[in-house]
């Protein structure tokens, strides 16, 4: 094993024993241990990345694939490090799956003990407090949301915390003419760092408005007064969402060198997931106790479209996250911080490539399915304009939600789960287009070199997660050989 590889399983495992939760979810752990939220933690944890940090700087890179294994601990080393000085978890409070209390709660029936929930409860409102009396105040009706979340738990630590979320944190919250990070202290900032976090690269927001403003004005012409149909019943979504990944499965020998063994699963979220929660997929367990699972969201079909079931299906299974999760699970001589990097600019940059791909491949059943494939590019479009609106230019709340409603076709509902998707975790939803265009630049490139398509996705998948500068690298590399 080479000093690099050696340093990156150091920073998984710090990463591991910083997200405590997580190593649940892999399979790796089944302790019920939960992440410790305190500024001591924080602050120790900090000097722990920095010193991997300023160590893999120091580290002279031997081999393509130890420079590829370098670039990556230094990027998530510092991430993980903006994360921490970001202090998201003092104002971030929501009901969005990727908020603290709201992740533990979804997965909390993944765990087998919960003999730390009280003590992680107890922590994370000491520092919505903290937060507080800095001027880190979170958004009003974000906190609302929040509240109505945890009061479906019947437990005393919860009751705790929502009282804590009612009595100190409601009185405080920013109204919704003042949402985004720009009207924190240090704000500006925030939001560069947290673009530079979700993209793995230095873009300046006003030119990702502009790129998004381009992007929807296109799809709109694509799409013209296309406004798609809804649901009327669960069982129509998971029965939709069957037939698209099983047709997706079987056609995909076809486009991909490698498929996975073991098919997708389809499930219905649990009960517990609010009806704002978008479709999503979880991986497989990596000591094999559960299977990839793409989870339909199957609360309130009437506000869901059924024209884009396809194309959601096709993003977050087959042959989106789905087949990426389990072609990286393959890559057992890579290290696992590279197998189980969280980048969300490749994943659901993939995903979202997967979408049109699956144009390619013929898999969409009718043109309303097709259409929805184009509303779902236009929502994602639309969050480069949405986001940086709210965080670098000061919208309110209902500007975000009247720009997605005027220029895309995207139901009142949706809409405004969207906008407060973005103003819950800023710049994530930035990933999606922008991971996007770069795959699609360099398939473009490799079709004009005359590639197999299929080889083409086994380079892209064949170093597991990747920044957009080593995914540019791989494939120039790649086209560079005879």
């Amino acid at each position: 094993m080479s000093e690099i590889h050696a340093l990156a399983d150091r920073l998984f495992d710090t990463v591991l024993d910083h997200h405590a939760l997580r190593p649940n979810l892999m399979g790796l752990r089944d302790d019920g241990v939960l992440q410790d939220h305190s500024e001591e933690a924080d602050q120790r944890y900090l000097r722990r990345y920095r010193e991997i940090a300023e160590e893999a700087e120091r580290r002279t890179a031997e081999t393509p694939d130890d420079r590829i294994t370098q670039e990556l601990v230094l990027h998530l080393a510092r991430a993980e490090c903006d994360t921490i000085q970001s202090r998201a978890v003092e104002f971030g409070v929501s009901a969005h799956v990727r908020s603290a209390v709201p992740e533990l709660l979804y997965f909390l029936g993944h765990l087998k003990s919960h003999h730390a929930v009280p003590g992680f409860l107890a922590t994370v409102a000491e520092r919505h407090r903290a937060g507080i009396e800095a001027g880190r105040t979170p958004v009003r009706h974000l906190v609302e949301q929040a509240i109505e979340l945890v009061g479906r738990y019947d437990d005393p630590a919860v009751r705790r915390y929502r009282d804590v979320l009612v009595n100190d944190v409601l009185p405080h919250g920013r109204d919704e003419e003042h949402a985004g990070l720009c009207w924190l202290p240090d704000g500006e900032e925030l939001y560069r760092t947290a673009i530079r976090t979700h993209t793995t690269a230095d873009l300046d927001p006003d030119e990702l408005h502009a790129t998004g403003r381009q992007l929807v004005e296109d799809l709109k012409r694509e799409l013209g007064d296309h406004r798609g149909a809804k649901y009327v019943s669960a069982e129509e979504m998971v029965q939709d969402a069957e037939a698209a990944v099983r047709r997706a499965e079987a056609v995909a020998p076809q486009w991909f060198w490698t498929t996975p063994d073991e098919r997708c699963v389809i499930a219905q979220t649990a009960p517990s997931v609010p009806a704002s929660t978008s479709p999503h997929y979880l991986p497989a367990a990596l000591d094999g106790s559960r299977p990839g699972t793409y989870f339909v969201n199957t609360k309130e079909p009437h506000t869901r479209l059924r024209d884009v079931a396809e194309a959601t299906a096709f993003h977050e299974a087959v042959p989106g996250h789905h087949f990426e999760a389990a072609r990286i699970a393959l890559l057992r001589d890579l290290p696992l911080l590279r197998r189980k990097a969280q980048i969300s600019v490749f994943s659901e940059g993939w995903a979202l490539y997967c979408e049109r791909l699956a144009d390619e491949m013929g898999l969409y059943s009718s043109e309303e399915a097709r259409l929805g494939m184009l509303t779902m590019a236009a929502k994602r479009a639309g969050r480069l304009v949405a986001d940086t609106g709210l965080h670098a230019r000061g919208w309110s709340r209902q500007r975000a939600v009247d720009y997605l409603l005027g220029n895309t076709p995207m139901p009142r509902e949706l809409a405004e789960a969207e906008v407060d998707r973005h103003l819950a975790e800023p710049a994530q939803a930035l990933a999606y287009a922008v991971g996007r265009l770069k795959f699609d630049e360099l398939r473009a490139r490799s079709d004009r070199a005359g590639r197999d398509v299929r080889d083409f996705h086994e380079v892209v998948l064949s170093q597991g997660r990747l920044t957009l500068a080593l995914l540019n690298q791989v494939v120039a590399d790649w086209l560079a050989e005879d």
